[in-house]
């Protein structure tokens, strides 16, 4: 397993995990350097944060110096260079990553989506720059040098022997993928304004169905059986298989669909939502940061101080709700875009976990599934400490409900789809497919919308990511559980794993003193909690 320490510098970041950010953490060296950023700008306003175009040509300039020099004999040079190469690559991402922020706010400001735009179309050969470094610095004579503590740490290079991924075939299959992409939040804005919602929705699964095929040569090309398995190591470092999520899956239809369709059946007894303006909504996640105290009240004033969230509503805000690490602020950032209901106070807890998790740790490096456990923990216990949450609590029981159901039946879709080929991959079949694992986990034909999977932006944007909600949701219930047997301990639990750079979901559970969601008998216990709670 890679040595995640100084991923920082080395991490292969792509558009798909852009909202995930990328970590600073403290030590020596390169840490120093990285963890005095920080400090000097723990509290610079989103306000006074300016956008500058990158300069692509300067990256790929500083990258070609740093290998020529990883050649040499001079490692003083070497660094010298390493370190002017990773202020200029942290500048690429911290404004890819503003320039993302801005054009999610609003969708029809043209300058922003051609920014934006900009960024994405050089992400990949930036990535793949940062990738053929890792593999000269490798096979170079300072290796040995580099993997001290004070540098990279023992072991790091190992998996950066032999040939990188990144070639011209790969750097040109990414950079399809991107254009893509490009495409996809294009339709999205345009549902914001057309007219013809249905035609638009339309075009989004046909490209959806070209998002799967060219995503299937990409795994054919670097030699997986499937795109869920290249998508499993390359984007997530899973420690567990596709075969292990597709029995999950199948466990999850047999004992969690039976309650989740009597719920729908019959409604859940005390299901109440109330509306909520921004002030409340802001208020819930305040008051929950004041009450646990600790490392989260300390992230809740940076992000209250620099003002480092959107939480307003607008028409032409992309419809969803992420958080973003800039890197060369060494700060986070909360997206959202509101219902005007108490459902929010749960959306801005969930990514204020996220902050927490990348304050605590600079810029989190832990594992996709790991992060999850985070944000979903955070909604958990906030129900925990706020007050007169009982109706908020039946809600959130409810919601992690249909976390487990509906994100595996997206999980189940994707699985199928991506086993779609040649002609039989159409927007017909996908749609068809849909409505087909749709009935399956009792989600009904919703409202008779077999299309609907076009209005789930991870299909498009973070393909295979969706299980990532179950499993870690698993983990984060158990926070919860932790926490009404024994006052604190279960935020005890979440404090103290924070700051951590384990990149393995189930090795993290390990070591956190929680149990894997594959454990024998997990999913009966979780389905009588719910029967429990819900009736």
């Amino acid at each position: 397993m890679k040595n995640r320490k100084i991923r920082l510098l080395c991490m292969v970041l792509c558009v798909a995990l852009l909202f995930c950010g990328c970590e600073l953490l403290e030590g020596t060296g390169f840490m120093d350097l990285l963890d005095s950023v920080r400090q000097e700008a723990n509290m610079i306003p989103y306000a006074d944060m300016e956008y500058v175009r990158p300069e692509p040509e300067a990256i790929e300039q500083a990258l070609e110096v740093c290998m020529e020099s990883a050649m040499g004999e001079d490692f003083d040079k070497l660094v010298e260079e390493l370190y002017a190469y990773m202020d200029l690559y942290h500048n690429f991402y911290t404004n890819y990553a503003l320039a993302n922020i801005h054009y999610c706010c609003d969708m029809t400001d043209i300058y922003w989506t051609d920014e934006y735009d900009y960024c994405m179309r050089y992400s990949a050969e930036v990535s793949a720059g940062v990738d053929q470094l890792m593999y000269v610095l490798a096979d170079s004579v300072h290796r040995e040098a580099l993997e001290t503590e004070e540098y990279y740490g023992e072991g790091y290079f190992d998996d950066y022997e032999g040939e990188s991924v990144w070639d011209e075939t790969f750097t040109g299959l990414m950079d399809a993928e991107s254009a893509l992409l490009t495409e996809y939040y294009d339709l999205s804005a345009q549902v914001v304004e057309s007219s013809d919602t249905d035609a638009v929705y339309w075009r989004m699964a046909e490209l959806l169905a070209e998002l799967i095929a060219l995503r299937q040569e990409i795994a054919e090309y670097t030699g997986y059986e499937s795109f869920r398995h290249f998508a499993y190591d390359f984007y997530y470092a899973r420690d567990y298989t596709p075969e292990q999520e597709a029995v999950y899956l199948a466990q999850v239809r047999q004992e969690l669909t039976p309650v989740y369709e009597k719920l729908r059946r019959g409604g859940v007894p005390g299901l109440r939502v109330f509306e909520s303006g921004e002030k409340e909504t802001y208020a819930y996640v305040q008051e929950m940061a004041e009450a646990m105290g600790g490392t989260v009240l300390e992230a809740f004033k940076l992000l209250d101080g620099a003002e480092l969230y959107d939480i307003t509503y607008s028409d032409n805000k992309y419809n969803a709700s992420f958080e973003v690490f800039l890197s060369g602020y060494g700060e986070p950032f909360v997206f959202m875009n509101p219902t005007g209901s108490t459902q929010d106070h749960l959306t801005f807890a969930h990514e204020f976990g996220h902050f927490c998790n990348d304050y605590a740790s600079y810029g989190s490096v832990a594992g996709i599934d790991v992060m999850e456990v985070f944000s979903q923990g955070m909604e958990y216990l906030s129900l925990c400490y706020c007050q007169d949450t009982e109706a908020l609590t039946t809600l959130k029981m409810a919601d992690s409900l249909c976390v487990f159901v509906e994100q595996s039946a997206y999980a189940e879709f994707e699985r199928r789809a991506y086993l779609l080929t040649g002609e039989e991959l159409t927007a017909d079949a996908l749609t068809e497919l849909f409505r087909q694992v749709a009935m399956e986990y009792g989600l009904g034909d919703l409202g008779g919308n077999s299309i609907f999977f076009t209005q789930i932006p991870h299909f498009y944007t973070n393909p295979m990511y969706v299980f990532s909600y179950v499993v870690s949701n698993d983990a984060a219930l158990q926070l919860y559980q932790l926490e009404k047997a024994e006052s604190g301990a279960g935020l005890a639990a979440m404090e103290a794993n924070l700051a951590t750079e384990e990149a393995y979901f189930l090795a993290f559970l390990e070591s956190a003193e929680l149990e894997s969601p594959f454990a024998e008998g997990r999913l009966e216990s979780i389905r009588a909690t719910f029967e429990e709670v819900l009736g």
